[in-house]
């Protein structure tokens, strides 16, 4: 019955989304164009990764907020470190992601720690973090190869940033489905303590959804950083917000146990189609952020009362 209740939420992210396109590409035919799918798909690519980790959190029945100030460090430490050699720099990155995940996870399994506390402490220390070792002054980038490879186009309309990302996408959602850490993830959010009773691995599967979720912020920081040749501690600094609301517009429970990627892919396109066509007919600032607030809250009360009408009937009729 699960399926049937989230029926209304699905349908309507899609009618967003086509209805989207369809009036931006009215107002404006470059919505349209190569040059602005491909924007597009940049897009997709920095919030997805912030969004598919911290979505993966809360399917664990926990939340991760230092996914946006990541983005900002890892940036700076791809280049930082990665000046001589890419490979360095984008190794030290993934690294420092993963090991700030592990002790958001860790803290929060063994300390009995809520993981809001945790992650919004060590979101501030990475802010402090990404400060200093910004210097005053954006970091910039020598490897003008690298930087260039990564702002190619691939078949016409793709960047290397949104295959990689794609591909993370399918390859989470396949780890969900067939793997047991993938189920004991999703029983760690939905029953916990009748989970762990049935010999899930709880533990593990909450802090590997930290890990995953600090990797995957590092990665679009890391990926960023090189498309553009330069880093900031500004990096990220608005993408927690934006994370969490394409999260919960795919289908996330806050609740956790409920949701998958492919839900949160098509949140992740909502939005970004949404601040990419605002920006394209002349929206200000105000404006796009106010109706990204709209969206969801639209999104959420509408998906919300069919499923609640659905559920109220299912009781009644005694199904």
């Amino acid at each position: 019955m699960k399926t049937l209740a989230e029926n209304p939420l699905l349908v309507l992210r899609w009618v967003l989304l086509i209805g989207m396109g369809v009036i931006f590409t009215a107002l404006n035919s470059y919505f349209l164009a190569a040059g602005n799918i491909f924007a597009l798909g940049d897009s997709f690519a920095l919030l997805g990764l912030v969004a598919l980790g911290l979505a993966l959190t809360m399917l664990a029945g926990e939340f991760d907020l230092s996914g946006g100030a990541m983005v900002a460090v890892s940036g700076l430490i791809m280049l930082k470190c990665g000046a001589d050699n890419a490979a360095l720099g984008l190794v030290a990155a993934l690294a420092f992601g993963a090991l700030v995940g592990l002790f958001n996870g860790v803290v929060t399994l063994k300390l009995n720690v809520s993981s809001l506390v945790t992650t919004l402490g060590v979101m501030i220390l990475l802010s402090g973090f990404a400060v200093w070792l910004e210097g005053g002054q954006a970091v910039s980038f020598a490897n003008y190869d690298l930087t260039d490879a990564f702002n190619m186009d691939w078949f016409g309309v793709f960047s290397p940033r949104s295959v990689i990302t794609i591909a993370l996408f399918i390859l989470t959602g396949l780890m969900l489905v067939l793997t047991r850490m993938g189920r004991d993830i999703i029983a760690a959010g939905s029953q916990r303590k009748a989970a762990t009773m049935a010999g899930a691995n709880v533990g593990g599967a909450i802090v590997t959804t930290f890990v995953l979720s600090g990797l995957f912020a590092a990665l679009a920081g890391a990926l960023l950083a090189i498309t553009l040749g330069r880093a900031s501690s500004t990096f990220g600094a608005n993408l927690l917000l934006q994370a969490a609301s394409a999260a919960i517009l795919g289908g996330i429970a806050l609740s956790g146990g409920v949701g998958r990627p492919f839900g949160v892919a098509v949140g992740v396109m909502v939005l970004a189609v949404l601040n990419n066509g605002l920006g394209l007919i002349g929206a200000s600032s105000p404006a796009i952020l106010l109706l990204n607030g709209a969206v969801l809250l639209i999104a959420v009360l509408a998906g919300g009362a069919p499923a609640l009408w659905l559920k109220t009937r299912l009781r009644a009729s005694g199904s």
